[in-house]
């Protein structure tokens, strides 16, 4: 879809949030590189969508002077490609945005302390949970769930018992371009996440499926060194991995252990 549309729906959903908590939209020129909306009050958020990553992220940071201070925090970020997402993705994204500055984050954002440089952070299982929205809906109210109900977002179990047994029938009905779209996101996801969201879609995900000639066509557009760990990862389907043991402590340790 049109990307200008998809920003405008998803910039729409915070607006209406941030504009009844007092907030004014500020004006902010577009450039080469990226698209972005800005709204300031007791704290600054921003919407930034970046052209060559395909990524949207809500960003916070304090205000100072009655200016943002530019000490930019990252709270929220999905992939978002105009190309291939519809608008009802845009929509997912842009309640999710919405939901976080509702929600318990803000209390975080308006309390977090400045750092002087803040680098992009990788994406991390509730990124990735988050994601998986615009292909299972019902997910949203899993994640609220979660969220609402555990301290931290438990990625890996959630991903076992929430995302898994929805992917594996999914994977099954895919026609040839559902599957090749599908398999380019997961590919992508696999590249920004952190090694929870690796494993998610490798060990969690992908050998879940029964069928090896659905396994490559889910893995048909991964990218060439993705396909290759996706392939290895499926050689541990169905083996249970021993804990290391722990190693013996030298004679030396031993003896001052039992000395203490």
């Amino acid at each position: 879809m049109e990307l200008e549309r998809a920003f405008e729906i998803i910039t729409g959903k915070v607006e209406r949030v941030l504009l009844a908590k007092g907030y004014q939209k500020q004006s902010v020129a577009d450039n080469a590189k990226e698209m972005t909306a800005l709204y300031t009050g007791n704290v600054a958020y921003s919407i930034v969508y970046y052209f060559d990553k395909k990524r949207i992220l809500l960003r916070s940071c304090e205000m100072e002077d009655g200016e943002p201070d530019n000490t930019w925090k990252t709270i929220a970020t999905w992939l978002f490609d105009p190309e291939t997402d519809t608008a009802r993705d845009a929509e997912n994204i842009g309640e999710d945005f919405a939901e976080t500055i509702r929600g318990p984050k803000q209390v975080a954002v308006q309390k977090q302390k400045k750092s002087k440089k803040d680098g992009e952070s990788t994406s991390d299982p509730l990124f990735f949970a988050n994601r998986m929205v615009g292909y299972f809906p019902e997910l949203r109210d899993e994640i609220a769930y979660e969220k609402a109900h555990y301290e931290s977002f438990r990625g890996i179990t959630f991903a076992d018992e929430k995302i898994m047994p929805k992917f594996r029938e999914y994977v099954k009905t895919l026609n040839k371009g559902a599957v090749e779209k599908f398999s380019k996101t997961l590919s992508e996801l696999y590249d920004a996440g952190d090694l929870d969201v690796k494993g998610i879609i490798t060990y969690i995900l992908l050998n879940s499926i029964e069928d090896d000639e659905v396994f490559e066509k889910v893995t048909g557009n991964f990218a060439p060194e993705n396909k290759k760990i996706a392939v290895e990862a499926r050689k541990l389907r169905g083996k249970k991995i021993k804990p290391e043991k722990p190693k013996k402590p030298s004679k030396f340790m031993a003896d001052t252990l039992n000395n203490t």
